[in-house]
């Protein structure tokens, strides 16, 4: 049963356990999904369309991008930043379900529905991922600078003096 279940027995899982159910389940689907996330951003970025026929796109498909990443800048390329995403994955998966759990077990308290009703599950679901999603936007922030990073790294003035 996913939420608060009043009719759980001994077997019920405490909150600690809730949060590092979500933890974990995060962490896998961070680093499985890595590749893609980082591809996904440069193709945000790209200000070329993404096109065969115009010269300046410097990248045009999934596995073209894949390809040139990995020749331009090494199979390393596809984790960039992700010891931030993964604090965000990690974060946000705790969060959710934490929260999820703990408006299923308000709305029971609360007598005003069952919360096994899909309709509970449906708005404490979404409530659950928008608080998830405000408390880690900064690290999601740190995450995207990162990954958006190509080769060779965009850097700001020198320290102390002009731009050079």
């Amino acid at each position: 049963m996913v939420g608060y279940d009043p009719k759980a027995d001994d077997r019920s899982i405490s909150k600690l356990e809730v949060a590092v159910s979500g933890s974990v389940s995060g962490l896998v689907t961070r680093a499985l999904i890595s590749p893609l996330d980082v591809i996904k951003i440069r193709f945000q970025l790209q200000i070329e369309r993404l096109s065969r026929r115009d010269p300046n796109a410097k990248y045009h498909g999934i596995l073209q991008a894949g390809r040139q990443i990995l020749r331009e800048e090494g199979p390393t390329a596809f984790w960039k930043g992700h010891i931030p995403a993964q604090l965000l994955s990690i974060g946000y998966g705790a969060v959710q379900f934490l929260s999820f759990e703990m408006l299923t077990e308000l709305v029971h308290r609360a007598g005003v529905h069952s919360a096994r009703d899909f309709s509970v599950h449906f708005v404490c679901g979404g409530l659950s991922a928008c608080v998830a999603t405000l408390t880690v936007h900064p690290v999601d922030v740190l995450r995207t600078r990162f990954a958006a990073q190509g080769e060779p790294k965009v850097s700001g003035p020198a320290r102390g003096g002009a731009p050079e």
